[in-house]
């Protein structure tokens, strides 16, 4: 099994990454692959909306609205600055990911902390990587507002941690930030730079987002919960992949 020892491998964020809403794993006996079920709905559950739409505008809208999608929609970034919202100063999740070159799914979260018989990827010599998600609003000219997962590794996120504990600048979702990626392999590097809200629309080309926008995003704002935990016998199949 590979070893891999750079927290923020930028190739390995290339890979799309989507997790479901409000998950539980399953025992191992009840299948070979972890099985995720969404928990139970409210009793007092609103009048289903209308969610089919027409027209290219309806396509834009369909894409981008969250709250009709169970999985987390990460955010992507490049070396053209994006414009974003932190909406709380802090990650959401936090948590050791392992990286597998194989056909199909690569990541998976490390169980090495949750199950007491350890985690079988990191005993065969796959070495986890840090992870941390927060919860952002990004912003596009033209484009409406939308809920993304920023996943961050560890230099990024101390970076970030001294951003938010600057009193000059933090705590995070007090400004907007534009953020890029420089630099390929091993020198790149994700660069943050603070834009405040009365640049915005001269200098960006976007709108600063109302206090109605933020409670919006913040009631849909994804928890630790998005975060898929395989089960134990999946990865020890992974790993026998290898042998």
């Amino acid at each position: 099994m590979p070893r891999y020892d750079d927290d923020d491998d930028f190739e390995k964020d290339e890979q799309e990454y989507e997790a479901p809403r409000r998950l539980r794993v399953v025992e191992d006996d009840e299948d070979d692959a972890p099985v995720r079920k969404a928990s139970a709905p409210s009793k007092a559950e609103p009048a289903p909306r209308r969610v089919i739409r027409g027209g290219w505008e309806g396509v834009k809208q369909l894409k981008s609205d969250v709250s009709d999608s169970s999985y987390a929609q990460r955010l992507k970034v490049s070396e053209e600055p994006i414009i974003v919202k932190f909406l709380e100063a802090a990650p959401y999740a936090a948590y050791r990911q392992h990286w597998v070159e194989r056909t199909g799914q690569k990541s998976f979260t490390c169980i090495g902390n949750i199950d007491p018989n350890g985690c079988p990827l990191c005993d065969s010599g796959n070495r986890p990587s840090n992870k941390f998600a927060f919860n952002v609003v990004l912003l596009a000219p033209g484009e409406e507002p939308v809920l993304r997962s920023y996943e961050v590794g560890s230099r990024a996120i101390d970076q970030l941690k001294n951003f938010n504990d600057d009193p000059r600048q933090g705590p995070l979702p007090k400004h907007y930030w534009a953020i890029s990626r420089s630099g390929k392999g091993a020198t790149t590097a994700t660069n943050h730079q603070l834009v405040k809200a009365r640049d915005l629309e001269e200098e960006w080309g976007v709108s600063e987002l109302s206090e109605s926008d933020l409670n919006h995003f913040l009631k849909s704002a994804y928890t630790d919960e998005i975060v898929p935990i395989p089960s134990r016998s999946s990865l020890l199949a992974i790993c026998a992949e290898d042998e």
